[in-house]
């Protein structure tokens, strides 16, 4: 018997593309809604054109450029500043929250594993991990 591992398309290297969306009011008021809250189209034209090792290196990379956009930053307390400057998601509500995870997640709309580009950023969307959870039930059904 033969065992084939195919390795993830998040672990391959690949150029960010996409616009993002302009975004009005609180940007991450939407992420425990739907599909979750669009990649600001600022953050987009700051990695657009970037090439990135693997998805981890982009979402690091993502972290850190909302925390140094002027109008995002003041959406967020000084611990989740320190915590997106350091390249790491921002702590989410309490009641949106499920066992250890405990940030907001980066969620692909058209699934890597269904063909879905990893690095396009209108493929992705920022979620609470309940709504990422209930998108993945959903779309299971």
């Amino acid at each position: 018997m033969y065992v084939v591992y195919k390795e993830s398309p998040r672990n391959e290297s690949g150029v960010v593309t996409g616009n993002g969306e302009d975004i009005t009011g609180r940007w991450l008021e939407a992420a425990g809604k739907e599909l979750g809250s669009p990649v600001p189209s600022q953050i987009a034209d700051q990695l657009r054109g970037r090439e990135f090792s693997s998805f981890d290196g982009f979402r690091k990379a993502f972290w850190k450029a909302v925390s140094r956009d002027e109008t995002l930053i003041m959406q967020f307390n000084d611990l989740n500043l320190n915590t997106m400057k350091n390249g790491r998601a921002p702590f989410c509500r309490k009641r949106d929250r499920v066992g250890g995870r405990v940030k907001f997640e980066l969620h692909h709309v058209e699934e890597i594993q269904r063909g879905g580009k990893v690095y396009d950023v209108d493929n992705i969307r920022v979620t609470t991990p309940r709504n990422h959870i209930d998108i993945h039930k959903k779309g299971n059904q």
